[in-house]
């Protein structure tokens, strides 16, 4: 293995980023924790997708909300605002207003409020577009009887009241919350790190980045970190650090980064210090996630037994310029 570690050494001295978890200099995230006892606010798509004449499903906006505390909540009556316009105008949009409905909000249940012109659930455009909330009697849906909310594509507020006005949780979001390496963030929400965080700090949102819906609701958060892990160093993991490529068999790459908005490049390089495969280059990526290798090249030939090294190139607010967090794995064929 002498080989492997006066490359690993080289490439250490030849890197301008530190490889050691340890060794990175982190700006430090700014995270604001609140022991909230009532439903908050969680997720926000405010620029939905829906085009005539596509054929697709349109998107419909929509407001989640969670409740993180350990009693029951009954909504009847509460309502969510907007800002006011430059006229004053303020619209309200009260979302559980029938007395005789089931407006009750379990402890760790999620609440999604969306304009529908149907109140039928199963036919609602949220349903029909996030085809698992179908399978999801659990979730809460409140239906607001309109096409659309008024809620501005760049920056707006939403203040959640109760039945006595009382302001419960608001946030004023902007859209350069948002993931800065998203190209397009239209049909994405925004999505809280963890609900304990302050709703109205920049710092507790980013895009979502589920890869099939481009948001989450009723179900936990994409980019989601449990409170002891906000602030988590950055580390990277292979399962199994020794592998046989096969139909079923491959290698398990992780990474995971304190709270925050990344973008990221992978790849895998031999003994030569050659880069073999690459297997992400610029992806917008949350705290946590993960690659694949199946152990072929990038011309799709079969990598030879011996030992790689795998680098993780990461940018984002976070870190003080590009890290880089290196591991090592061997392939036996």
């Amino acid at each position: 293995m002498r080989f492997f570690f006066i490359l690993f050494s080289i490439t250490l001295f030849l890197s301008s980023c530190e490889a050691n978890n340890d060794q990175i200099s982190l700006n430090g995230t700014s995270v604001i924790i609140e022991n909230k006892t009532l439903p908050v606010i969680n997720e926000i798509l405010f620029a939905p997708v829906q085009r005539k004449d596509d054929g697709l499903e349109d998107q419909p906006d929509f407001v989640e909300i969670y409740n993180p505390g350990k009693e029951t909540v009954d909504l009847h009556g509460w309502h969510f605002q907007d800002c006011p316009t430059s006229s004053g105008k303020r619209y309200t949009y009260h979302f559980a207003e029938d007395s005789l409905a089931d407006n009750l909000l379990a402890p760790g249940q999620y609440g999604i409020i969306v304009p529908e012109e149907s109140l039928d659930r199963e036919t609602s455009r949220l349903v029909r577009f996030y085809d698992y909330l179908s399978h999801a009697p659990s979730v809460k849906i409140f239906i607001v009887q309109r096409k659309t909310f008024s809620l501005n594509n760049d920056m707006d507020c939403i203040t959640l009241k109760d039945v006595d006005g009382t302001v419960i949780d608001s946030v004023s979001y902007n859209s350069a919350w948002h993931n800065p390496y998203v190209k397009n963030t239209k049909g994405r929400s925004l999505e809280k790190f963890n609900d304990r965080l302050s709703s109205n700090a920049p710092e507790s949102w980013s895009s979502s980045m589920d890869s099939e819906y481009a948001a989450t609701p009723g179900k936990k958060n994409s980019i989601y970190l449990p409170t002891e892990r906000l602030n988590q160093k950055p580390s990277l993991s292979i399962d199994p650090e020794t592998f046989t490529p096969g139909s079923e068999n491959k290698a398990i790459i992780r990474y995971k980064l304190p709270a925050g908005a990344y973008q990221v490049a992978a790849a895998i390089y031999d003994s030569d210090g050659k880069a073999i495969r690459s297997l992400a280059e610029g992806r917008p990526s949350g705290p946590e996630g993960r690659f694949e290798w199946n152990g072929l090249c990038d011309d799709g030939t079969a990598a030879f037994s011996g030992l790689y090294l795998i680098r993780v190139t990461i940018a984002g607010s976070t870190f003080s310029g590009t890290i880089e967090l290196e591991d090592e794995m061997a392939l036996v064929r």
